[in-house]
């Protein structure tokens, strides 16, 4: 007691010590029992996340059933998918010598020059089915299997053109692939089809680019998917009454025509008279004829229009890709 009131500077500084020691230790004790605790939390925890990633499934009988038959449901739908488009997966390509490519090109370029004979359409000038490149020049042998996928594809686009008869084929486009200057074609890891894009401009009616649009989806030899479609009128003016071909006015032409095949009439060749109509029974009844003064019959306008743009024709341009799907891949085992 005589040294602390003799010192009481050292003797508090020493008691502030001893109580500043005493609290740090309590801290510290509490907090590292709150370590502990988070620390085996975080332990537990970090083990069931590893044992739950470690099993496929909580090995239930139910779950096991359950999930082995959804993997086989949807095995089966994409087999069920690969057999629809089988068809449009060649086997192999195998390439021919350059000289027998361009013979079977020949073939089909007369084969399609007929076709469009037969439907009385117009070809470009130096038609050549887009391949105008080798009409004078042989192909590279390595590219001949896949130009002739090509050839084989727009051939089938082109005879399903002609059979919609329109007036004619204004333009045609090919795109060049990598194998024509000597590269070679690599997909890629998700690749399931290669395309070829091919451009057709061409004129004709309403039902004809109809009947070539619905033709191209459906087509069982090769797969087309169309990317761009524009159509637009032949002319930019609206049409007028004097373009419709009426009834009345083609009767007026057809005998403006036998007319003028006949000149002096029909008494000239000794032709007989037309006999007078026999006259009717006394007891049929004879239709009434309509009095001078009697209203006009009311003209379906709507059939006077069709009449009038259905001579009109439309200029269509389409691009498609010609799809060739790629080898199909081997499905992981379950």
């Amino acid at each position: 007691m005589n040294w602390i009131k003799s010192n009481p500077f050292v003797a508090g500084l020493a008691g502030i010590t001893v109580l500043l020691c005493g609290v740090l230790y309590f801290l510290a004790s509490k907090w590292g029992t709150h370590h502990a605790e988070a620390k085996a939390g975080f332990d537990e925890a970090f083990q069931a996340v590893s044992t739950a990633e470690s099993i496929p499934l909580y090995p239930t009988r139910e779950h096991v059933a359950g999930k082995s038959k959804a993997l086989a449901d949807h095995r089966q739908a994409i087999e069920d998918l690969r057999g629809l488009f089988s068809a449009y997966r060649p086997e192999a390509l195998e390439n021919v010598s350059p000289q027998a490519f361009t013979d079977r090109l020949k073939i089909a370029q007369q084969e399609v020059s007929d076709a469009f004979g037969k439907a009385e359409a117009e070809l470009p000038e130096n038609f050549y089915l887009g391949f105008e490149g080798y009409r004078n020049t042989l192909a590279q042998s390595g590219a001949t299997g896949t130009l002739l996928y090509q050839l084989g594809g727009v051939k089938q686009a082109l005879l399903k053109l002609a059979e919609a008869r329109p007036s004619s084929l204004i333009k045609i486009h090919r795109e060049a692939i990598v194998e024509e200057n000597g590269g070679t074609h690599q997909a890629a890891p998700n690749d399931v089809a290669r395309y070829f894009p091919f451009e057709f401009t061409f004129r004709g009616s309403e039902s004809s680019v109809r009947e070539f649009i619905t033709a191209l989806g459906s087509t069982e030899s090769h797969y087309f998917i169309i990317r761009c479609l524009k159509i637009q009128n032949e002319r930019d003016t609206q049409p007028k009454v004097a373009d419709a071909k009426f009834e009345a006015a083609a009767a007026a032409d057809k005998a403006a025509d036998v007319a003028a095949a006949n000149p002096f009439g029909d008494a000239f060749f000794g032709v007989a008279e037309e006999e007078p109509a026999a006259e009717a029974p006394a007891d049929e009844e004879v239709p009434e004829v309509p009095p001078a003064d009697a209203p006009a019959v009311e003209v379906d306008t709507t059939r006077i229009l069709a009449q009038v743009l259905g001579s009109e024709e439309l200029i269509v341009f389409v691009r498609f890709d010609l799809a060739m799907f790629l080898p199909a891949k081997e499905l992981p085992k379950p």
